[in-house]
């Protein structure tokens, strides 16, 4: 018998249902076959959390016990500064002299003590002024020994960080002769304190907490220096870098010996094949100065005038105020450790003077003065262009053998007519000398 209408539309309607019932329940049990899906955002939330937690209680912990004894004398990047401090470091020599500056006293020490002593000197190991330091005993009595911490490039900030290392380093000076120029307060070519190689080199021997604010420029800087002072990893990331490069080096020699060879690769082939890798690093017989004669030092005369239009190119507001800043600074050390400071402006050419501009060049010695008035420092002037001619300078700034013992003689001499550093060099001179004195008496004597 066939279904009434009426029932066979209700059947449908009921199988209908129940098939969507049966399809809904084969979808849960599908669904119910799958795995959990796991929170993966809070779970990575979660483990970067923990390794910032222990990367900062590492750091802390790090700051009370160090498991690896740095030298922080030790250095990749082994420029004038390295050499100066490792070689001072090594010395048994008590100094009662500094000298700072940029190659223009460099030049002015390594010339005329390569005449008077009539030798060839290497200037990564010759940091005295012999001629300086006779000169001072010929006319104050007593015993000088002066170290020369000048530096090529050497500016303000880079001359404060010097001063205060030597003294960190046990080797406190009674006087602190500081030759300065223009190119030390405008210069093109550096936008901040800490561009410098001494600088890195130095920051590792001192603090610098107390001038941060006029090192660092931009928030970025500051920042950076922030993180390197307060996490351990990145303060001491140029000694992971070096250990690095020694424990490499020492694994290659072991695994791929390099060939014996009548020609081994040395330094000097390195610097031919990457000139710019490392500009500011010397070795050993890098830099030689030897004895010249008089007409030839004239001839040897060239025309730089490139490289300081470029220096006074573009002079910056604030990196002049930030380097007399400095200056101020090394003025308050010297107060503070009864350093006696003698500012001198050094002799450059008037060609020089010209490219840099006159009105600018007397604002500068204008500043000098007021700098030396307020803070009671004795300054001498010794740029004068009746004193020195183009044939004492080897180019527009740098004084030759020559020039350079007529610098020096002339600063001894006013140094002897001014009450307050005579007597400052005599006092020196002759605490040295009985310094020296008891020494002797206390050493052995030989048998």
């Amino acid at each position: 018998m066939t279904a009434a209408p009426q029932e066979t539309a209700e059947r449908l309607v009921k199988d209908e249902r129940t098939g969507g019932e049966n399809q809904t329940h084969y979808r849960r049990r599908a669904t119910d076959k799958l795995p959990p899906e796991k929170p993966r955002a809070s779970g990575m939330r979660a483990a970067t959390t923990w390794a910032i937690l222990l990367f900062c209680l590492g750091n802390f912990a790090l700051s009370f016990y160090n498991p690896i004894d740095f030298d922080p004398y030790n250095f990749l990047y082994r420029g004038w500064t390295w050499w100066g401090f490792n070689d001072m470091k090594k010395s048994t020599h008590v100094h009662n002299v500094a000298l700072l500056g940029s190659s223009l006293m460099v030049s002015a020490v390594a010339g005329v003590d390569a005449n008077y002593l009539n030798k060839t000197l290497d200037l990564s190991q010759y940091h005295k002024a012999k001629y300086l330091s006779d000169n001072l005993i010929t006319r104050f009595g007593g015993t000088f020994n002066c170290l020369n911490l000048s530096i090529p490039g050497q500016m303000p900030s880079d001359a404060y960080m010097t001063l205060k290392a030597m003294v960190a380093t046990s080797n406190r000076p009674d006087i602190v002769v500081y030759g300065v120029a223009p190119r030390d307060f405008i210069d093109s070519t550096m936008s901040s304190a800490a561009d410098t190689e001494a600088f890195r080199f130095l920051r590792r021997i001192v603090h610098i907490d107390d001038v941060a604010s006029h090192v660092f420029r931009t928030p970025y800087t500051r920042l950076e220096w922030f993180i390197n002072r307060t996490f351990y990893v990145s303060e001491h990331a140029a000694d992971f870098q070096l250990k690095f490069k020694e424990a490499s080096e020492d694994l290659v020699n072991k695994v791929v010996a390099c060939p014996k060879s009548d020609t081994p690769f040395t330094w000097w082939n390195r610097i031919k094949l990457l000139p710019n890798y490392l500009p500011g690093e010397i070795r050993p017989l890098a830099v030689m100065t030897g004895p010249i004669s008089e007409s030839e030092a004239r001839k040897r005369w060239i025309n730089n005038a490139p490289e300081y239009v470029e220096r006074y190119k573009h002079p910056d507001k604030y990196v002049y105020q930030t380097q007399f800043y400095f200056l101020q600074e090394i003025a308050k050390f010297c107060k503070k450790e009864r350093i006696e400071l003698v500012l001198v402006n050094m002799p450059i050419t008037t060609y020089n003077i010209n490219l840099l501009g006159p009105s600018r060049y007397m604002s500068y010695v204008g500043d000098l003065h007021v700098f030396s008035m307020k803070n009671n420092v004795a300054f001498y002037d010794m740029c004068t262009p009746s004193n020195y001619s183009q044939q004492d300078f080897h180019d527009s700034v740098h004084l030759n053998a020559y020039g350079g013992k007529k610098f020096f003689d002339q600063l001894v001499n006013i140094v002897s007519l001014s009450g307050r550093t005579r007597q400052a060099f005599a006092l020196s001179g002759q605490d040295l000398e009985r310094h020296q004195a008891v020494a002797n008496s206390k050493s052995p004597s030989v048998q």
